[in-house]
């Protein structure tokens, strides 16, 4: 009667450690395919960005109409003999 006491006893304490364990390992992959997932949704949001930039890129050594546009509006660049007016509001 004793020894399928202790026998049980020590079958649950030993089930109870396998648990514990595998629980904190399981916490820990699945931190990890968190982070993982963040990362791959960060890796997407900089290919799209890359592309706008390759798309602007592509624009700015192509298109003398928008070359132009930037220049005066990003680096408040004029014509010779032109002259800006200024409204404020």
């Amino acid at each position: 009667m004793k020894k399928s006491i202790v026998r049980t006893t020590l079958i649950i304490i030993l089930i109870s450690c396998v648990m514990y364990l595998f629980a904190r390992e399981g916490l820990h992959v699945h931190e990890l395919y968190q982070e993982n997932e963040r990362i791959k949704g960060k890796i997407e949001e900089f290919k799209m960005s890359n592309k706008e930039l390759e798309k602007r890129i592509n624009t700015l050594k192509n298109d003398k109409l928008y070359i132009e546009k930037v220049a005066r509006e990003e680096l408040g660049m004029i014509k010779q003999d032109e002259k800006v007016y200024k409204f404020e509001e």
